[in-house]
């Protein structure tokens, strides 16, 4: 056997050695499955580069030079296989480089960086999906369960607002008025004789109450013009008058207050006028509603000759007098347009009339502190 036979065969021996190895690293660093492939054609190539430098080796070592040592020759035919295949290598992964999903690439080296980890390798990927989604639901429950938590704080908190601003004597609202409880012990006195008034065509301009408006004024609806009122013979003369934006303050009866609350009462005005030597009283009562059927609903309330409705009428604004409380008194409800005036007039001690008394001419002498009205229906003409 000649040294060059002996040097092939122990180059080739070296090379059957390394390959497995040398294609477990090239498996690792490969970035698909078209490497694999370039990998068995380059050691293909290398066992025929081994085979032809080892018989040109050798032949020219026989005619030039003594023989070297095998070892030299074997590294030398080594590497001339190893970089037969690195150029293979390199110019298939140039052309397949472009072509490669950033995914695939990705999710390949990952799987085979857990390949180390033998058959456990697909649990642990399934694993980690499995508690990432977890992770995720909680997360989302979390938020969920603060959106749920704000919105109950913030609801509680308009609900507590709306509770610390009502008012502790009102029951009901509507409109712009609320419904205020009357006082203990107040006054459950109805006129013996009522009347009603429907609306008269020249109230027709302010049938309907326009935009804009406000409270009454009070120097205007109780002006001086109206401080006495006389009629044949007779002086009723005003002690007290006030303006007030709840309605419902000046009466009691739970018609009544619904009736002014649905007819979207905004505002109302009282006096009181003294007869002389005190012996009779009136009580003069103007409300603003929304219109003409509005104002007419309450008139209905106010009678209580009506069974459909439940009794109420005015509350008395000045103490002291029984005719207010107790006895004989009677009353007439105007309608003007969406204004509704009512006149109550009694003796001051609440006894029956006599058939000298005037009651109904001080009625009659009480609705001229309604002038204020009437300069509305012409201004509204004009």
């Amino acid at each position: 056997m000649t040294t060059s036979d002996s040097t092939g065969r122990a180059g080739r021996r070296r090379s059957r050695r390394g390959a497995p190895a040398r294609a477990l690293r090239e498996r690792y660093a490969a970035d698909d499955v078209h490497t694999q492939r370039g990998d068995d054609a380059g050691e293909s190539g290398g066992r025929r580069g081994d085979r032809a430098s080892g018989g040109r080796t050798a032949t020219a070592t026989a005619r030039r030079a003594p023989a070297e040592p095998a070892e030299d020759r074997g590294d030398r035919s080594d590497r001339g296989r190893r970089g037969g295949a690195g150029q293979n290598r390199t110019r298939r992964s140039a052309r397949s480089a472009p072509g490669i999903d950033p995914v695939s690439k990705f999710s390949a080296s990952a799987l085979r960086r857990v390949t180390v980890l033998g058959d456990r390798s697909s649990q642990i990927v399934y694993t980690l999906a499995e508690q990432s989604t977890r992770k995720r639901g909680t997360t989302i429950l979390a938020t969920l369960l603060v959106l749920c938590v704000t919105a109950l704080v913030a609801l509680l908190g308009v609900l507590a607002y709306q509770l610390a601003t009502a008012s502790p004597d009102s029951a009901d609202s509507g409109g712009s008025s609320a419904v205020v409880a009357p006082p203990q012990g107040h006054s459950t006195l109805v006129p013996r004789l009522y009347q009603a008034q429907p609306q008269d065509d020249a109230f027709a301009p302010i049938a309907e109450r326009g935009d804009g408006g406000g409270a009454l004024p009070k120097d205007e609806v109780f002006g001086s013009e109206t401080e006495e009122l006389k009629l044949d013979g007779h002086t009723l003369v005003r002690e007290q008058a006030e303006v007030t934006d709840t309605c419902t303050s000046l009466v009691w009866g739970d018609g009544v207050a619904r009736a002014l609350v649905d007819g979207e009462c905004t505002s109302a005005a009282s006096a009181v006028y003294m007869g002389e030597d005190d012996e009779y009283v009136a009580q003069v009562a103007l409300f603003d509603l929304a219109d003409v059927e509005s104002s007419e609903a309450v008139a209905r309330s106010l009678d209580p000759g009506v069974s459909a409705t439940a009794p109420g009428f005015l509350l008395p604004q000045k103490s002291g007098i029984e005719g207010l409380h107790k006895g004989y008194s009677q009353a007439t409800a105007q309608v003007m347009g969406h204004y509704l005036a009512v006149y109550w007039v009694a003796r001051t001690d609440g006894g029956e009339p006599s058939d000298s008394d005037t009651l109904s001419t001080l009625n009659v002498a009480a609705m001229n502190a309604s002038t204020w009205v009437y300069r509305q229906v012409g201004e509204a003409g004009q």
